[in-house]
């Protein structure tokens, strides 16, 4: 009975602890979910470590300059799921994306849908937009009519 009462505050205390970190850490707030995108680029870099991981592209700009982009995925457990590995997206290589953009303006956003340099779709999503056979679906007819904003495709319905 002595030990029962001696791990029940330190349970509670570890519950408490990590309830309050959990739905924190787990909020795609900082997305504008409201509109997906399409950017291609050049992979400047992967990064396959949990709690996410990032892409990092190099995106042309209109004056021919480039900007490096950041693009938050799943979890290295989740990606493997889906077979996407940390050699999926190699340095060098260019593939379109679709992503939520950054409400604040930065140049990056939630990962959606990957479009690898050999034409394969992949799904490196994690919530912060849609990266499902659906949207690959849809997205692939928008593509084809030259779309690069979900908002431009709906609108010319």
């Amino acid at each position: 009975m002595k030990m029962a009462f001696g791990v029940l505050p330190a349970a509670l205390v570890a519950s408490l602890l990590t309830a309050s970190v959990a739905p924190a850490h787990h909020s795609f707030a900082m997305f504008d979910r409201s509109v997906e995108k399409v950017v291609t680029g050049t992979v400047a870099r992967w990064q396959f470590n949990p709690p996410h991981s990032w892409l990092y592209l190099n995106v042309k700009n209109a004056d021919g300059s480039e900007t490096l982009w950041s693009f938050e995925g799943s979890a290295p457990p989740a990606l493997l799921q889906r077979g996407i590995t940390g050699s999926t997206f190699e340095p060098g290589n260019t593939v379109t994306i679709s992503y939520c953009p950054l409400k604040d303006g930065r140049p990056g956003g939630g990962l959606g849908w990957a479009r690898l340099a050999n034409g394969t779709f992949v799904n490196p999503a994690d919530g912060g937009c849609d990266g499902s056979v659906k949207a690959i679906e849809k997205w692939k007819a928008w593509l084809a009519a030259g779309y690069t904003s979900s908002t431009d495709a709906q609108k010319a319905r």
